[in-house]
């Protein structure tokens, strides 16, 4: 087989995984799917167009076949950002832009050895640019990426050794240039080896999903019961002297059933995401917020004490009070009742965590609603407020005196 023929056997593979990410982006609609296979259906454009030298004119041959070959590497290196949620830079279009730049030079257009190098060093440069975006995540699938990027750092090598044949041995064309065809065959198997590993990638990103579907809420887009479940195993083993205690809050919007009956169920799933992403924000570094299912919903995390837990709690009881949810035609305020509930680490067990947290949310319902308890062993204790008594309207400072007031009720219920 000559290197022409081998060419050609490469654009028939490269056309035919273009072909197959476009169908998995037709399903899956992820955009990475469709960027990679724009890339290869430009590289197996581009290959034969290589391979057709001599039967078409060399602008299409060399130039356009070559240019086009670098932007499909530029379209893989922005799939990879894609891939991994990253914006897509500018730096994609190196390798390009450097054989744009040496096509320019007229003694390297018109010299078969000059571009030979010059083609290598900007695939090395692509290439390197590719490795560099593998190896720089740690998330998921990190051993099957650096796997990824030794194949590729084969393909850099080998287009090294390309380039200083050329230096050395000043070929005229493919035919005269010794050695060509072996390094062909590195240059397929790597191929061949990137594009497996990089099937396991999405095999693993895949599952990766599947894992993540199975404990997130499907309409808020938090964790579910098993979700929750799980982190509280997680949050048991960390070691953290400052919080030795696990608080579980366990929250009931108020009136939820009147709010679908009056606005529509669709303005209820608003309620519901709206009151998620104000749970989700509040927990942010601290612990775990999830929907146990319905109207109900919880946080875990690791506290230093009651306060601590009750001052969370009431941060997001008042951050839903005061907003005001936009669905169509309807404007919607709501309000959410909380129950907390605290053990040791060493010592929690989640059962009983979320029995005492009902309890305390039962007396924060009996009391009212739009309030938060906390269960103390004995009983449930409403914690005092600081919303009553229509501080909205006062000034700034009667607020803060009586949040601060409300913090010392909560301290000397804590020393019970």
């Amino acid at each position: 087989m000559d290197i022409l023929t081998g060419l050609m056997i490469w654009s028939v593979e490269a056309m035919t995984l273009a072909v197959l990410l476009f169908s998995r982006w037709f399903h899956e609609r992820d955009n990475f799917y469709l960027t990679w296979g724009c890339g290869f259906a430009l590289h197996s454009l581009g290959v034969a167009l290589v391979a057709l030298r001599g039967d078409i004119p060399d602008f299409l041959s060399i130039q356009i076949a070559n240019t086009v070959i670098f932007v499909a590497i530029g379209l893989w290196i922005a799939g990879l950002l894609q891939f991994d949620r990253k914006p897509v830079q500018g730096f994609v279009a190196i390798p390009a832009l450097i054989w744009i730049a040496g096509m320019l030079l007229d003694p390297i257009r018109e010299n078969f050895a000059n571009r030979v190098v010059l083609y290598n060093a900007a695939a090395m440069v692509g290439y390197a640019i590719m490795i560099g975006t593998l190896v720089r995540n740690n998330g998921p699938s990190r051993s099957t990426r650096r796997f990824m990027a030794s194949f590729i750092s084969v393909q850099f090598l080998a287009n090294g050794a390309s380039a200083i044949l050329a230096v050395v041995n000043r070929p005229t064309s493919f035919a005269t240039a010794p050695n060509a065809i072996w390094l062909f065959f590195p240059a397929a198997f790597c191929f061949v080896a990137g594009i497996m590993s990089g099937a396991k990638l999405l095999t693993e990103r895949s599952e990766e999903k599947l894992k993540m579907l199975a404990v997130t809420d499907p309409l808020t887009g938090v964790l579910n019961r098993r979700g929750l479940i799980d982190e509280f195993h997680g949050l048991r083993m960390v070691q953290k002297a400052k919080k030795p205690l696990i608080a579980f809050l366990h929250f009931d919007l108020d009136g939820f059933k009147q709010i679908n009956d009056r606005c529509g169920h669709q303005a209820g799933d608003a309620v519901l995401v709206a009151f998620s992403q104000v749970g989700q924000t509040s927990m942010r570094g601290r612990g775990f917020f999830g929907r146990m299912g319905g109207e109900e919903f919880a946080s875990i995390l690791r506290v230093g004490d009651m306060i601590e837990a009750a001052s969370i709690a009431e941060a997001i009881r008042l951050t839903l009070k005061r907003q005001v949810i936009t669905a169509g035609e309807h404007r919607i305020r709501v309000t959410v009742s909380a129950g907390i509930a605290l053990a040791t680490a060493d010592e929690a067990d989640l059962d009983l965590l979320l029995s005492a947290a009902d309890r305390a949310l039962y007396a924060a319902k009996e009391s009212g609603r739009d309030r938060t308890a906390i269960d103390t062993g004995a009983e449930a204790s409403i914690i005092p407020a600081a919303d009553r008594q229509g501080e909205d309207e006062a000034p700034t400072d009667i607020r803060a005196n009586r949040q601060v007031a409300a913090l010392k009720r909560l301290a000397l219920l804590g020393k019970r």
